[in-house]
């Protein structure tokens, strides 16, 4: 069920209202039996996998609550000398249970959305050696699986790790990883981030239900008017893949695509959870004013960059292995070559997964390897380049000096995106190759009018606009409430004219899927 849809905007228009009319103590189930009714509707029979890692997650949160409990009550009765190997056995038991979770959850994500990757390579080896080949079964993946595996995975290890308590309600359990907005793109929420705020029941008020329909239309501006108007230029030039201007316009207008499209949804997601009271995790924080790699990532699809920070890099760092080759590197090293190495190990982890998480395909996995090489590069010259700027007497708070950072990354970043929307890793190596050639300049052969590239650059320059006035923590929405009624409605009365007059539907186009939904 697409957000872009007056099926969705009648479904979003039922849940709330019966949301309202149960009473409070209630309303979380009404919030139940709606995620479940939507993702029933958009998956069918694929649901019994989101029950599957329901049932696992609230089963290994109760096995590990009732080993904590009884630890507690049999310590109290052990020698001292003995109490050492009890507490060993008790981690072993807990991290079975956790194993045991992980494998199930991950194993049925890898077989539904990576086996024929797996399978296809194996193929290939064994046609090497002139061996029959393996039967390919091609899965229909399960709606937001991707995203709903890390929160389930993300509950195991919180009740493992004793941040959270083990929930005895299976529903509440079953609606954190089900609630209907998020399904489609996320945010990849944790349970402590969101699970009371699903289940604690509202009152209904006005000021939520203005902002998330605010939200919602902000969304469906950027979806409607400018993700799927780049979109026409974007999907003609990677068919094509052109020499020289063209091609590297077509890299810009795909990364701007890509941001109007997935902020836009996360808008939607955020604006639809805002009226039923619900405050889900923002999952961007305006990127392209970062002046580093590792700052974009850090306000790009924050949530999955969360995720992966917490349950794969700070187990990685903390390992016995990390700590033992970190502590010989800072004895027989230079301080930042130690720092270098002891970063390099984890962090290579981290972007693999970032990598394979996308999709099954080398160019997922050159992608994430794409971001660990420029942020080694970064960490490797930073002693260096702190000297340059210091020998040259450069201000880092100079605005000229920020705009140059920005640039830098957002060109890095242009790159990257030109390799995650190329079909494969080799025509990645012929798009980036074609940037340097010479070729026909004419830029309106790929779909695209005049009038259109003027509402994008309006886009784009109110974007810097509206940036700026964030990053000095204004807040847009506030300085619209405190106008009075007319201008204020007239705003919203001008924001949908303008998906109605400017938005790339009907007669001749067909509204693309949301990007990152297939993820």
């Amino acid at each position: 069920m697409s957000f872009l849809t007056i099926k969705y905007a009648l479904f979003l228009f039922i849940a709330i209202l019966i949301y309202y009319i149960f009473p409070k103590k209630y309303r979380w189930i009404t919030l139940l039996i709606s995620s479940y009714i939507f993702y029933y509707i958009s998956s069918k029979f694929l649901t019994i996998f989101l029950l599957i890692s329901t049932i696992t997650i609230y089963l290994a949160g109760l096995f590990i609550n009732k080993i904590n409990i009884s630890e507690k009550q049999l310590s109290k009765n052990i020698k001292p000398e003995e109490k050492k190997q009890y507490k060993n056995n008790i981690k072993k038991q807990k991290r079975l249970i956790v194993l045991l979770t992980i494998i199930i959850n991950f194993g049925i994500l890898g077989v539904l959305k990576y086996s024929g990757f797996a399978l296809n390579n194996i193929n290939h080896l064994l046609s090497i050696f002139n061996t029959p080949p393996m039967p390919i079964m091609t899965f229909v993946l399960p709606l937001g699986i991707s995203y709903y595996t890390l929160m389930a995975l993300s509950y195991v290890v919180d009740v493992y790790r004793g941040k959270l308590k083990a929930t005895k309600n299976f529903g509440k359990l079953a609606l954190y990883l089900s609630f209907f907005p998020q399904m489609i793109e996320g945010p990849i929420s944790k349970f402590d981030q969101t699970a009371k705020s699903l289940y604690e029941g509202h009152k209904f008020k006005i000021d939520n239900l203005i902002y998330g329909i605010s939200l919602i239309i902000l969304g469906v501006f950027k979806k409607l008017v400018i993700a799927d108007r780049a979109g026409i230029y974007v999907n003609n030039i990677f068919k094509t893949t052109p020499h020289g201007l063209p091609m590297f316009l077509g890299a810009i207008l795909y990364t701007l695509q890509i941001y109007a499209e997935f902020s836009g949804c996360m808008d939607i997601v955020l604006g639809s959870g805002k009226m039923f009271g619900v405050n889900l995790p923002e999952n961007f924080k305006r990127p392209f004013f970062s002046k580093s790699i590792q700052e974009f990532w850090r306000r790009w699809h924050i949530t999955l960059g969360a995720w992966i920070k917490d349950y794969i890099f700070y187990p990685i760092s903390l390992s016995k292995l990390n700590m033992k080759t970190g502590s010989f590197f800072k004895k027989h090293l230079p301080k930042s070559l130690a720092k270098f190495l002891i970063v390099a190990f984890p962090l290579l982890f981290v972007w693999l997964y970032n990598g394979i998480w996308h999709g099954a395909s080398f160019k997922y996995i050159a992608y994430g390897l794409y971001y660990y090489i420029l942020i080694m590069i970064g960490i490797l010259l930073a002693p260096l380049l702190l000297k340059i700027r210091t020998k040259l007497k450069i201000n880092q708070e100079n605005i000229i000096y920020k705009i140059y950072e920005m640039l830098r990354t957002t060109l890095f970043v242009v790159i990257g995106m030109m390799l995650f929307r190329s079909h494969s890793l080799m025509t990645f190596i012929k798009s980036f190759m074609n940037l340097f050639k010479k070729g026909p300049i004419n830029i309106m052969d790929f779909g695209l009018k005049p009038f259109d590239f003027i509402v994008l650059i309006i886009y784009i320059i109110a974007l810097i606009i509206i940036g700026i006035y964030q990053e000095k923590g204004i807040v847009i929405y506030d300085k619209i409430k405190k106008q009075n009624i007319f201008i204020k409605y007239l705003i919203y009365f001008v924001a949908i004219i303008s998906i109605i007059i400017l938005g790339i539907y009907g007669k001749g186009y067909d509204t693309s899927s949301f990007i990152y939904g297939q993820f």
